[in-house]
């Protein structure tokens, strides 16, 4: 019969190891492949993989197997929003791995180095890449290489940092596109780099490294970031006014994610086709979209700052149809999730919005004061095509405020 060491600190039983790798080498044959219906079964024997991982850890003759199989189901945590439990699972599979030196290692970085950023650990997300970078470059592993650019890249652009963004996306899509084993990589550097160009409002490159993004997903057929990257892809049409053809993504993305329990992606979904209705003024629909997200659900998946979009833009729309307190409760909440997210841009916009409100519903000094600090928050952002936007018509509506005050005041 196998047996289990009492303490871990004696040699192990060569059959409980093998028992392990057996074990091990059932859940990377279930995971192989990432599909909605493997997902969606996954869901449910989480507790038996997380099993499997704590064991496999324990000793450094499976701890190999263990690290690829958390490599392999990565995205699963990710989809399913199981990533702040899974942050403490990386971090002791780096502390218990017996080399150091090796490109799983680097990836293992790599991905804890994701997971802190989605936790807002930003100085501990930036460091993992930056070692995970000099691992790759000491192994003169390109493949490594390749998906660490990436990863900078898409720290860079969570920061906003348009220049650095740029320039380890096109360094990661460089290297994706020589070296085949990565492919995927080129897929997330077309992304990144169509998300940057709409940031600093450059439609037409970001639709074509949308439409390249898209283009690999179907190849490669991962119908998750292809349906993330065709509610991107939406989201610039609907900014151009191109509404049937955002219409067209929307539906699209939405068809692939309906068998799915991915709840952040179905409610960028809802949160993208809220918006397209908003830009056609048409605010029922708009409504009906936004509150088909659960917020208790994403606050149970700590998507904070999507969470804070649901509220704001439901906020908009309250604006719209005059229901001044039924804005100004919803704005109330986005802005203390972006305020304590750190989350500058929203910030500003929400607070630009409830300034909005405010001076709609008589409270005209409470206005000028969110106008001030919304026009200060968007100053920092002189790429973003949008506040730059937003100071505008923020710096035109606070105008206008203080010249009516002013006629009142000499009125009187």
């Amino acid at each position: 019969m196998t047996t289990q060491p009492d303490d871990g600190q004696n040699e192990p039983d060569p059959d409980f190891i093998k028992s392990i790798r057996a074990g091990l080498g059932y859940w990377q044959k279930k995971t192989e492949t990432m599909q909605a219906g493997q997902a969606m079964w996954l869901d449910g024997q989480r507790f038996n993989l997380n099993e499997a991982v704590v064991q496999g850890l324990r000793y450094p003759e499976t701890w190999q197997d263990t690290a690829m199989l958390l490599l392999q189901t990565f995205d699963f945590s990710e989809w399913r929003g199981y990533w702040y439990e899974w942050t403490a699972v990386f971090e002791q599979a780096l502390a218990a791995a017996p080399e150091k030196e090796t490109e799983v290692y680097g990836r293992m970085q790599n991905r804890l180095g994701q997971l802190y950023r989605l936790g807002n650990r930003l100085p501990e997300a930036e460091a993992q890449h930056q070692a995970a970078l000099a691992l790759a470059q000491q192994l003169v592993n390109d493949d490594l290489l390749a998906i660490t650019y990436g990863c900078l890249a898409e720290y860079h652009e969570a920061q906003r940092d348009v220049g650095q963004t740029r320039t380890f996306a096109q360094a990661a899509l460089d290297l994706a596109q020589i070296r085949p084993s990565v492919g995927r990589i080129a897929a997330f550097a077309h992304r990144i780099l169509g998300s940057i160009d709409e940031f600093v409002g450059n439609w037409p490159a970001a639709i074509e490294h949308y439409q390249q993004a898209i283009q690999i997903w179907r190849k490669l057929n991962n119908h998750v970031y292809l349906a993330r990257t065709l509610y991107d892809l939406g989201s610039v049409y609907a900014t151009t006014n191109k509404f049937d053809l955002a219409q067209q993504a929307y539906e699209e993305a939405g068809a692939i994610l309906s068998p799915t329990n991915n709840v952040k992606d179905k409610a960028f979904v809802s949160l993208n086709l809220g918006v397209l209705y908003y830009r056609q003024k048409d605010w029922a629909r708009a409504e009906a979209a936004f509150l088909q997200i659960d917020p208790m659900a994403l606050r149970e998946q700590n998507e904070l700052d999507l969470l804070g979009k649901f509220y704001n833009n439901l906020g908009n729309v309250y604006l719209e149809m005059k229901r001044w307190d039924s804005a100004a409760n919803y704005l109330a909440l986005a802005i203390a999730l972006f305020r304590e997210r750190e989350n500058a841009l929203d910030l500003g916009n929400s607070l630009g919005t409830l300034a909005s409100v405010y001076g709609q519903d008589g409270q005209q000094e409470a206005a000028l004061s969110l106008y001030a600090e919304a026009i200060q928050l968007l100053l920092q952002f002189p790429e973003s095509q949008w506040a730059q936007k937003l100071l505008r018509e923020f710096g035109a509506a606070d105008e206008k405020l203080r010249e009516a005050l002013s006629k009142d005041t000499d009125k009187k």
